[in-house]
C-alpha cells in the first residue's frame, strides 16, 4: 500500500516532512494564536474555523466510552489546546508531538505535572496497554506512515478503548491552502477519506471502527456504545436502546453521503460505558429487608437489598483513579415523602463492578437516626455523577420508629 494517498507526493518530500514539522514553529512569524485557540487571536480572526474546531471537538469527547479521571493520549497536540480542554473536563491527558517548540509553548496552557511528549506517531514511547483512549484532530494525514501509526496506537490502547480521529477527506492535497502549506512549510498534506482510514484501521487491529458525520453533533447521537441485545432483566429497557441505535446508525448512514467532514472510531475490543461517563443510570430494588422497629440503645441498623443493573451502564464500586464515578448505595432521610432533612445520611460501598443486567446483595449496618419515626430513602449514586433518581431510576422508601 502506498504510504500516501495522494500519489503526486513526491518521495522527497515524504522524507522531509518529519523534519519540517520538527520546525515548523520556527518559521512561524506569529505564535500568538496558539495560545487562544481555537478562540480568536493573533492574526487567526476566523469565527467560522472557530466553530468548526469546536464542533469537532464537541464529537470527539462525545465518543468517548469513559470519563473524568480515564487517560487521554492527545496525539498531534500542537499548542495542546485539546489537551487543555480535557484537564478542565477533569481528564487526564498525554500530549505527544514530534515539535518540541510547539509543546514548549502549549505547556504554558496545561496544568502543573502535565504529561507531554516529544515524539514521533510512529514510535509512541509508552507501554503496551496503557491508555484509555486516543484523540487525533487534523495530525495523522502529515504523518508519512501512517498505517504503522495505527498500529502504535492501537498498540497502546487499553481493551475496551478507542481511537477517534478528524482528518481531511478527499481532495485535501489538492486546495489552495495545502499546496502553500507544502511549500512554505514543507510539511505533508495527504488526503484521508473516512472509507480509507477505516479499512487501515481493520488492517491495524481494531475490532471495529464507526464513521461519524460532524453533520450529526446537534442530535445527541454520535456516541460509541455497546450493542446491549434484549435481556430477562429489563427488556423493555434493552429494546428501546437497541431500537434508538438502529434509528441513530440509519441517521448517520443518510448523513454521510453529504457531510463533508467525518469522526473516525475506532474501537480495541468492544466499547463501554461505565459509572464515570454513564449513558443510563436505572436499578431496580427487587428486595429490601430493614427492621422498621429499633430498640432503645440501639446504635445501628442491619440492612440487606438485592439490587439489579436495569440500565447500560457498568456500575464502579472503585475507581484507581479516584472518587469520582464510583457507584454506592446512598440512604437519605425524610421527615415525610416530600420533606427531606439529610441527602447524605449514609453511604454504603459496593462489593464488587456490577455489569448491566446484573443483580448484587449487599449486607451493612446502617447508623441509627435520631427523632422517632424516620423515613429512609434509598437509592443508588454515582459519586460527582448523579443520584440515580434523578436519571429516572426509582428510589425505594423505608419507614422507621425509633423507640426510646
Amino acid at each position: 500500500m502506498n504510504n500516501a494517498v495522494n500519489n503526486n507526493i513526491s518521495p522527497q518530500l515524504m522524507r522531509n516532512a518529519r523534519q519540517a514539522e520538527k520546525e515548523h514553529v520556527k518559521k512561524l512569524h506569529d505564535t500568538e494564536y496558539l495560545l487562544s485557540k481555537p478562540f480568536l487571536g493573533g492574526t487567526s480572526l476566523s469565527t467560522e474555523k472557530s466553530r468548526v474546531e469546536i464542533s469537532i471537538f464537541t464529537g470527539m469527547l462525545a465518543s468517548l466510552p469513559r470519563g473524568p479521571g480515564s487517560t487521554i493520549l492527545d496525539l498531534g497536540a500542537g499548542a495542546c489546546w485539546i489537551s487543555e480542554w480535557l484537564q478542565k473536563l477533569h481528564y487526564k491527558t498525554i500530549s505527544l508531538d514530534i515539535c518540541h517548540d510547539m509543546l514548549r509553548i502549549g505547556k504554558q496552557r496545561l496544568q502543573p505535572q502535565s504529561r507531554l511528549c516529544v515524539a514521533d506517531m510512529t514510535a509512541i514511547p509508552l507501554a503496551n496497554e496503557t491508555v484509555d483512549a486516543a484523540m487525533c484532530y487534523g495530525a495523522l494525514h502529515h504523518v508519512p506512515n501512517w498505517q504503522r501509526a495505527l498500529s502504535e496506537i492501537y498498540r497502546v490502547l487499553r481493551p475496551g478503548g478507542v481511537l477517534i480521529l478528524q482528518e481531511p477527506g478527499k481532495g485535501h492535497s489538492r486546495q489552495t491552502e495545502s499546496i502553500t502549506q507544502m511549500q512554505q512549510f514543507g510539511v505533508l498534506e495527504q488526503d484521508m477519506p473516512p472509507s480509507t482510514l477505516r479499512r487501515v484501521c481493520r488492517q491495524a487491529g481494531f475490532s471495529h471502527v464507526i464513521i461519524r458525520p460532524i453533520a450529526e453533533l446537534s442530535f445527541g447521537l454520535i456516541r460509541v456504545l455497546p450493542r446491549y441485545y434484549p435481556t430477562l432483566k429489563a427488556p423493555k429497557l434493552s429494546v428501546y436502546k437497541y431500537l434508538k441505535r438502529i434509528q441513530a446508525d440509519i441517521i448517520e448512514n443518510l448523513l454521510n453521503i453529504i457531510s463533508p467532514m467525518h469522526i473516525v472510531v475506532a474501537a480495541k475490543g468492544k466499547p463501554y460505558t461505565d459509572s464515570t461517563c454513564p449513558y443510563t443510570m436505572t436499578a431496580r430494588f427487587d428486595s429490601i429487608t430493614c427492621p422498621t422497629i429499633i430498640k432503645p440503645g440501639q446504635t445501628s441498623i442491619p440492612i440487606n437489598l438485592k439490587i439489579t443493573n436495569t440500565g447500560m451502564t457498568r456500575w464502579l464500586a472503585r475507581n484507581p483513579d479516584g472518587p469520582l464515578g464510583q457507584v454506592k448505595l446512598g440512604v437519605s432521610l425524610f421527615r415525610s415523602i416530600s420533606e427531606l432533612t439529610d441527602l447524605d445520611y449514609a453511604r454504603v460501598d459496593l462489593p464488587h463492578d456490577v455489569e448491566p443486567g446484573k443483580t448484587i446483595e449487599i449486607n451493612a449496618n446502617i447508623p441509627t437516626p435520631p427523632g422517632i419515626n424516620t423515613l429512609f430513602r434509598f437509592d443508588l449514586v454515582s459519586e460527582g455523577i448523579a443520584w440515580f433518581s434523578e436519571k429516572g431510576s426509582k428510589p425505594v422508601f423505608k419507614n422507621c420508629v425509633i423507640q426510646h
